[in-house]
C-alpha cells in the first residue's frame, strides 16, 4: 500500500483523543466509612465487569474511528502487480541517444542522470525497459521491475561515434512492446534531438495510438561546429607519386564566418602539408593535396582542422595502398584477328593509375595451363574454343576468377550452351538483328556495384543496341540489366567461389555504338573491377560492415580497434572473408602472420551538424496529436500515482466505515446509559 498525501499520517496524534476523554472522564467511587453496609444495595459482580467491557469497547470504537478518518485523509491505494491493479500500471521504454553528439558539453552525462532518475521514480510494480540507440538501437534491458538492476546496466552505457536516427530507435521500442501486457505504454526519448537524426526516408514514420511519447530534452541550444564532411581520393595507387587530387570539403555548421581554420594533411604520422581557410557561415569550402609520394603497401593518411570546440569530428582517416597491378586477358576469336578488341583494350589501358595489365589473345594461342595467373578473363564473341581451354574457364571461375562473357556474330548458342550452360546458368538463343532500328538499356539496378557509379548519371539509355542473342536465364541467374524490349542485357551469376557476366551483345562497335559512348569506358571498368572483387574504397564509415581478406593459407587475421582493444567477432562470409563492424572511427588494424594492414573507418558527415529539431512538430509528426501533446505526455508521467489513487478510491471506503463505527459507538453508549440509570 502506497499514501498519495503521506504528511497527513501526522492526524494520527488525534487517535489520542478519545484515550484522554476516557481517562478524563473515568468516574471513582468515593471511599465513605459506614458503620453498616446491611442499608448498602448490593450490585453483582458481574455487572460491574459488563461495564466496563462496553466502556472498553467505546474507546476502541471510538479510537478506530478516528484512525479511519486520518487514512482517508492520507487517501492511501495499492501499487502491488495483482490482477485487481494491471490495468492501472504502465510499461516505460527509456530510449537512451547514445550518438556522437550526446558527448557534446557533457549532454551524455546529464542524459543518464536523467534515464536514473525515471527508474527510481517508476510506481511499484511498473515495467521499465532500457535501449540504446544512434543509427541502430540496442536492447539493454527488457521489460523489468529490478531497478537494481536496470540502474547497474546504465551506469555501464557510454556514448559511441554513431549518428542519430530516430525512427529506428522509435520502431525498436515499439517492438519491444509486445511483450507488454499492460494496457499504458510510453517512450521516454532522452536526446540532444538533434535536426539530423531525423531520416527522409522515415518521414512518414508514426508510433500507434496507444503509445505516449515523453520528449525529454538533453540539449539546449544549437552548437556551432566545423567539420570534414566528405574528402575524395583514390584508395589502389600503382605509382611512386599520387597526382591525382585528394580533396576534402570542410563545412561550418554555424551562424558566423570563421576565419583562419588550420587544415593539415599527414601521411604515416608525417605532416605532408597545411593550409589556412576562410568558411562562410554555413557553406562549404574545398581544400586539395596532390603530388606526395607513397609507400609500397599500406599509407595511412589523415586530415585534421582546427578551430571549433567540438573536436571529435576533425580528423579524417584514409587508407592509400600502393600495389602491383593485376592481369587482364581478353580471348578473341581465331577467325578475325584482334580488330574488334580495339575498344575494350583502350577502355583497360588509357589513362594513368591503371589497375590492370591487359593481354590480348586468340582462343587457339591460350595455354589453358596460364590461365590462374589472372584476375579476370574477358571471353569476347570467341568462337571455336576447344574443350580443353573450356574446362580451364570452368575451374578458373570455381576457384575465385571473374569470366566476363560477350556474345556477338562468332557466338554459336548451341556450342555454348554444350559448354558454358551450367557455369552461367544461361541458355544461350538466336541473335536478334535489328534492321534499321534499335533498342536501349532499361530496368537496370542501379544498386548493383556495376552501376551505382551511374545512378546520378542516367547516361546509360543512351547507347543504342542493334543486334544481341536472346538469353534465357536459369535458376541461379539475375538479370541485372535488361533492354526496353524486355529481353536481358547483363546476366549475373555464381560458380564455386568466382563470378561470370554475361553481355548479350558485343564490346565493339559491330551490334551497338556503346564504345562511341562516354559510359564504354567507366562500365568496363566497373565490370572488371567487380568480377575481381577489388577493394578500392579508401574508408568504411562507423556501423558500416566491411570484409577482411583471410590470408594465403587461409587464416583470418586479428583485428585491433582505433582504441587498442581487440576484436572478438569472428563472423565470415562463404567466401571465408572476414566480417567487420565497426564502432569508432580511425584506423583498423589488421594482423596477419607475415605483415600488418590497416582499415580505415570515418565518422558519418550528417551526425556532425548539431542543429536541433523543433521538438513539438517532431512529436506532432511521430505521434498525430497536437503540439500540447508534449505537455500532457510530461504530466502523464507525473501523476499516474494519482490516477491510481482516484481509480481505486480507497478513502471513500474508509469514510464509510468510520461513520458506521460512530454509530455503532453511539448505540453501546446509549444502552449503558440507560443501565446505568436504571441501576
Amino acid at each position: 500500500m502506497s499514501f498519495l498525501n503521506p504528511l497527513f499520517l501526522l492526524g494520527l496524534a488525534a487517535v489520542a483523543v478519545p484515550i484522554i476523554v476516557h481517562l478524563v472522564r473515568r468516574t471513582r467511587a468515593p471511599r465513605v466509612e459506614f458503620p453498616s453496609l446491611m442499608f448498602v444495595r448490593r450490585i453483582p459482580q458481574r455487572t460491574i465487569r459488563r461495564r466496563q467491557l462496553n466502556n472498553l469497547l467505546l474507546l476502541l470504537l471510538r479510537t478506530l474511528a478516528f484512525l479511519l478518518i486520518v487514512l482517508a485523509f492520507v487517501r492511501p491505494y495499492f501499487s502491488s502487480s495483482d490482477a485487481a491493479n494491471a490495468e492501472n500500471q504502465s510499461s516505460t521504454v527509456i530510449l537512451l541517444d547514445t550518438s556522437l553528439s550526446m558527448q557534446a558539453e557533457k549532454r551524455f552525462e546529464e542524459a543518464r542522470s536523467r534515464a536514473a532518475q525515471l527508474i527510481d521514480e517508476a510506481p511499484n510494480g511498473d515495467q521499465t525497459a532500457l535501449i540504446t540507440f544512434d543509427q541502430n538501437f540496442e536492447i539493454q534491458s527488457r521489460f523489468s521491475s529490478d531497478t537494481g538492476k536496470l540502474k547497474s546496466l546504465l551506469s555501464q552505457i557510454k556514448p559511441g561515434a554513431g549518428a542519430t536516427d530516430y525512427a529506428q530507435a522509435l520502431r525498436g521500442a515499439e517492438s519491444l512492446f509486445k511483450e507488454a501486457t499492460t494496457r499504458r505504454k510510453r517512450i521516454c526519448l532522452i536526446t540532444d534531438f538533434q535536426a539530423s537524426g531525423r531520416i527522409p526516408s522515415e518521414a512518414s514514420f508514426r508510433l500507434g495510438n496507444e503509445i505516449t511519447l515523453v520528449p525529454i530534452d538533453i540539449g539546449a541550444h544549437d552548437l556551432p561546429n566545423l567539420s570534414i564532411a566528405d574528402v575524395s581520393a583514390l584508395s589502389a595507387i600503382y605509382q611512386p607519386k599520387y597526382t591525382d587530387k585528394l580533396s576534402a570539403r570542410i563545412v561550418n555548421h554555424s551562424a558566423e564566418e570563421r576565419r583562419g581554420v588550420q587544415v593539415e594533411f599527414q601521411l604515416n604520422d608525417r605532416t605532408v602539408e597545411k593550409r589556412e581557410m576562410r568558411i562562410p557561415a554555413g557553406e562549404a569550402a574545398t581544400v586539395e593535396f596532390t603530388g606526395f609520394n607513397l609507400i609500397d603497401g599500406t599509407n595511412r593518411g589523415q586530415i585534421i582542422i582546427e578551430g571549433d570546440e567540438f573536436t571529435l569530428d576533425n580528423s579524417f582517416f584514409i587508407r592509400f595502398r600502393r600495389d602491383a597491378q593485376l592481369k587482364a586477358l581478353i580471348i578473341d576469336t581465331a577467325t578475325r584477328g584482334r580488330s574488334e578488341s580495339f575498344y575494350l583494350r583502350n577502355a583497360m589501358t588509357t589513362g594513368e593509375n591503371l589497375p590492370f595489365q591487359v593481354e590480348v589473345k586468340t582462343a587457339g594461342t591460350v595455354n589453358p595451363t596460364e590461365l590462374t595467373k589472372y584476375e579476370v578473363i574477358f571471353l569476347n564473341d570467341a568462337g571455336g574454343l576447344s574443350q580443353a581451354l573450356a574446362n580451364q574457364l570452368i575451374k578458373f571461375v570455381e576457384a575465385g576468377g571473374g569470366l566476363i562473357a560477350a556474345l556477338g556474330p562468332h557466338t554459336e548458342p548451341a556450342a555454348f550452351n554444350n559448354l558454358f550452360q551450367n557455369l552461367w546458368r544461361a541458355k544461350i538463343e538466336e541473335a536478334v538483328q535489328l534492321r534499321g532500328d534499335y533498342v536501349v538499356l532499361s530496368e537496370i539496378k542501379t544498386d548493383h556495384p556495376v552501376f551505382e557509379i551511374f545512378r546520378q548519371s542516367g547516361r546509360l539509355t543512351a547507347a543504342r543496341v542493334f543486334g544481341y542473342h536472346r538469353v534465357t536465364p536459369l535458376e541461379g541467374a539475375a538479370v541485372i540489366a535488361r533492354y526496353e524490349d524486355g529481353n536481358p542485357a547483363l546476366i549475373e551469376s555464381a560458380f564455386g567461389s568466382g563470378k561470370v557476366l554475361v553481355f548479350t551483345s558485343t564490346f565493339d562497335a559491330g551490334w551497338n555504338d556503346l564504345p562511341l559512348t562516354p559510359i564504354y569506358l567507366p562500365l568496363v571498368r566497373q565490370m572488371t573491377r567487380y568480377l575481381a572483387d577489388f577493394d578500392d574504397k579508401a574508408w568504411q564509415t562507423v556501423g558500416q560492415t566491411f570484409t577482411v581478406p583471410a590470408a594465403s593459407d587461409g587464416n583470418i587475421p586479428a583485428v585491433d580497434a582505433p582504441g587498442g582493444s581487440r576484436l572478438t567477432e569472428k563472423n565470415q562470409t562463404a567466401a571465408g572473408k572476414l566480417l567487420v563492424n565497426p564502432k569508432e572511427a580511425g584506423f583498423y588494424r589488421l594482423r596477419y602472420s607475415d605483415r600488418a594492414d590497416f582499415a580505415a573507418v570515418n565518422l558519418i558527415g550528417r551526425e556532425s551538424d548539431l542543429k536541433r529539431l523543433d521538438i513539438n512538430e517532431f512529436v506532432k509528426t511521430v505521434t498525430g496529436s497536437d503540439s500540447g501533446a508534449i505537455t500532457a505526455a510530461v504530466a502523464d508521467a507525473r501523476v499516474s500515482d494519482e490516477e491510481k489513487e482516484s481509480k481505486q478510491r480507497v478513502w471513500w471506503l474508509l469514510l464509510i466505515a468510520a461513520l458506521a463505527l460512530f454509530i455503532a459507538e453511539a448505540v453501546i453508549a446509549r444502552r449503558t446509559k440507560i443501565v446505568r440509570v436504571i441501576n
